[in-house]
């Protein structure tokens, strides 16, 4: 749903992995994913990275240097021909398709087609043929309904606008509970477990300031250090 972490959770993933990655980012601008990327790196607010934007040029672009391995495509409304021709690009520059094609927000994606869902409908056969035709892991970022009916934190696969579901591979959605903490649920999955209604809920570790998402720590199964006559030690 809007709000729910969806760049930052595909920013840390794509970092993570570290493979060559296209980036189609219709949603958030260069200097959004630069300051974010910034913050990842150094553990630091994207208040002050984005700061660093405008006062360090020089700092920014030699912690940016890291993220070499990620090509983005920033323009606001591409169109599957833009797709395809990125995808084509990156293959004349490289010798080799992306290990990895990311499109975040897939609704952005202009068509010539029908309505919105049939636009969507159209977005994800196309999808199917990039991947199968250059290998790439295609990863499309998508909305889900935001109602009364939505279940939360994660919504349902039948939450997911345009009904789309019928062929990705892996569809995992996420949201955020009541104090704010988040959660992914694997809603589809052909390789493993998954819940259609999204009983398989994962915590994950969010700080949103630093935008940083990571595995879950319980902080409460932790113990914390006790003085010397505290743990019953006999020093």
């Amino acid at each position: 749903m809007p709000g729910s972490h969806k760049t930052r959770i595909m920013l840390n993933a794509v970092v993570n992995m570290g493979v060559s990655t296209l980036g189609f980012s219709t949603d958030s601008d260069q200097d959004t994913i630069a300051s974010r990327l910034l913050a990842k790196a150094t553990n630091t607010p994207t208040v002050v990275t984005e700061e660093w934007l405008r006062t360090d040029p020089e700092k920014c672009r030699r912690l940016l240097a890291a993220y070499d391995f990620i090509r983005w495509d920033f323009r606001p409304d591409p169109s599957m021909d833009d797709i395809w021709l990125g995808l084509y690009a990156y293959h004349e520059t490289e010798g080799r398709y992306p290990d990895q094609t990311v499109i975040d927000i897939a609704s952005d994606v202009g068509h010539d087609v029908g309505d919105e869902w049939a636009n969507l409908r159209d977005l994800m056969r196309q999808a199917k043929v990039i991947a199968r035709e250059t290998g790439t892991h295609l990863w499309l970022v998508h909305h889900c309904s935001d109602s009364q009916s939505t279940k939360r934190p994660c919504p349902r696969r039948s939450d997911i606008h345009g009904k789309v579901a019928a062929i990705p591979e892996l569809i995992v959605t996420c949201g955020l509970d009541a104090s704010g903490g988040l959660h992914v649920a694997p809603v589809k999955n052909r390789h493993a477990k998954a819940s259609a209604d999204a009983e398989i809920r994962i915590p994950m570790e969010l700080n949103a300031e630093t935008s940083y998402v990571g595995d879950y720590v319980d902080r409460s199964a932790m113990h914390s250090y006790a003085g010397w006559n505290q743990q019953g030690e006999d020093w």
